[in-house]
């Protein structure tokens, strides 16, 4: 058994992809350390990019592969002292590579490398360059590429949700993203970024790049690719890291945004506060995606939760008897037999 606080033990997993004609998504970002992020619009095909496999020195071999991007793309661009100079709003693939073109050869921009493939020939792409960028966007400017797949990266926010296969912080975590720019929200703290979405030939990334993120930015300033849990929720992976983001248009979603429930002081200074338990599943079941066929019940310990007693009524007041008090949840999944745990927080504050 494993107990993540904050973190709900539970991922409802349904691969699907993009439809085989789907060709224009990408999402990239770079590396500076700067409080900016450039953002490139994606509302035409673009993008398809260029690697050089070279396997021997006689007879180098070239895999070419297309890359689509969705515009309209926020472009930031640093110097070489990682300070920011200029955002760019890019349309289409000839703006962008002109864009490319144009930027000096020490500057960067906020777009993270590399970016990674495995085309269906089994050969390997690897972009590690703003210039080997511009030469893969070059290669596919003559061609009529048309994305189908669903618009979810973009409409409404994307929250952080668990996952079964990388430890995860940033649950909860929010993604707000307009015309290729982001913004990353975590219990209060705020960080600006790109976001950038593309496809090289069926395979859909998006590219995150937030800027002065520090340890956060070491979390999410990577090139991930994409599958479809459902129609709600995205599964983004690069090597072993993995990343679950589920769409959210209600709202009320910002109660839900981390396990951390606040009811008032009963009384001045007291630290002490009624918490209705059922209050809180609701939260439980959106940040989840759970189904019908779970059932939710808290308990005090985690011996109590594993063991199913002691069970505490979750229709009548709890009065907390610590700050910050640990609730331990326990989440039966009745069609499959499975339990999963974790941990809610509740806080006494002055009202």
């Amino acid at each position: 058994m494993k107990i993540l606080k904050l973190s709900f033990l539970l991922l409802l997993i349904f691969t699907t992809s993009c439809s085989d004609d789907a060709d224009d998504k990408i999402i990239t970002n770079s590396d500076p350390k700067y409080n900016t992020v450039e953002i490139i619009e994606a509302d035409s095909d673009l993008f398809q990019y260029l690697v050089e496999i070279a396997t021997d020195e006689e007879q180098p071999e070239l895999s070419i592969a297309c890359i689509n991007f969705i515009y309209p793309l926020t472009i930031y661009t640093f110097n070489e002292t990682n300070e920011y100079v200029s955002t760019t709003v890019i349309e289409d693939d000839t703006q962008f590579s002109t864009f490319l073109e144009a930027i000096d050869l020490t500057y960067s921009i906020s777009i993270s490398f590399p970016i990674t493939s495995t085309l269906l020939s089994g050969d390997e792409v690897i972009i590690n360059t703003k210039e080997e960028l511009k030469d893969a966007i070059d290669y596919c400017l003559d061609e009529e590429l048309i994305l189908e797949c669903s618009t979810l990266i973009q409409n409404c926010v994307l929250k952080v949700g668990y996952s079964y296969n990388y430890d995860n912080t940033y649950l909860g975590g929010i993604f707000i993203e307009e015309d290729g720019a982001t913004n990353f929200t975590m219990d209060g703290i705020l960080f600006n970024g790109s976001w950038t979405v593309f496809i090289i030939e069926h395979e859909l990334h998006i590219n995150i790049n937030l800027i002065n993120a520090d340890e956060t930015g070491d979390f999410f300033n990577y090139d991930w690719k994409v599958e479809y849990i459902d129609g709600n929720s995205l599964l983004l992976t690069n090597e072993n890291r993995e990343l679950v983001l589920n769409q959210r248009c209600d709202a009320n979603f910002e109660e839900c945004s981390n396990f951390i429930f606040e009811e008032c002081e009963t009384q001045v200074d007291s630290g002490i506060s009624e918490f209705i338990l059922d209050d809180y599943t609701y939260c439980i079941f959106d940040t989840l995606e759970l189904e019908d066929t779970f059932e939710i019940s808290y308990y005090l310990t985690e011996d109590d939760a594993v063991n199913m007693i002691n069970a505490l009524a979750s229709d009548i007041a709890f009065i907390n008897t610590e700050d910050n008090q640990s609730i331990y949840v326990r989440i039966d999944d009745l069609e499959n037999n499975i339990q999963y745990y974790a941990i809610i927080t509740l806080a006494s504050i002055s009202c």
